[in-house]
């Protein structure tokens, strides 16, 4: 067990399937994956995670909140990966939908992680304060052209985000334009601009 696994937990009756850096617990009825499936998903896990944290963070969400939704969702498609079509964007949805209903509920935010890191040790902090700063710019924005705009941050054209959000293309790009048009007036000018 890595600082990434989540605890043994004790479910008589459950199996437990690891993939790479997570331990899911499968009901009985469950058909353990093969081994071609965990691998698979293992790579999918270590690769997505991080950047469906960071999208979470620059939906709103606080760093805590983002890990526990981002762990929570890539269960889901551990339990459902061979029924996902579209990974990338299937994980992106379902976190949207999840940091949607926290927003909804009366849960009270985590103050503090409990020592298990899901984002990994060795960060370039350069990045991160980019990341940081971008974060801070998308939380001048309204939530859908905020939404708009972490697809778009993620690598997502307008035609592809409408679906998975479910607008029109239109729609996407009117968000796309104002959010641009706000961001554009909170970005500093540079001296030989003046």
């Amino acid at each position: 067990m890595n600082d990434l696994d989540p605890p043994p937990e004790d479910r008589p009756g459950w199996p437990a399937c690891t993939a790479g850096d997570l331990t899911v617990h499968l009901p009985k009825s469950a058909v353990a994956p093969d081994a071609a499936t965990v691998a698979e998903f293992t790579v999918f896990y270590r690769t997505q995670t991080s950047t469906l944290v960071r999208f979470l963070v620059w939906l709103g969400a606080r760093l805590p909140d983002a890990a526990d939704l981002a762990q929570d969702t890539m269960i889901e498609a551990f339990n459902s990966w061979q029924t996902i079509k579209h990974q990338r964007a299937w994980i992106r949805r379902v976190a949207s939908r999840k940091y949607g209903r926290h927003l909804a509920g009366t849960e009270e935010p985590a103050d503090h992680m409990d020592g298990r890191p899901l984002l990994p040790a060795r960060c370039d902090l350069t990045e991160w304060e980019q990341h940081d700063e971008i974060r801070r710019l998308l939380a001048l924005l309204p939530p859908r052209q905020r939404q708009v705009m972490a697809w778009t941050y993620d690598g997502y054209q307008p035609h592809e985000i409408a679906t998975e959000l479910g607008i029109t293309a239109e729609a996407v790009r009117s968000n796309l334009r104002l959010a641009r048009r706000k961001l554009a007036q909170q970005l500093p000018v540079e001296d030989d601009q003046r």
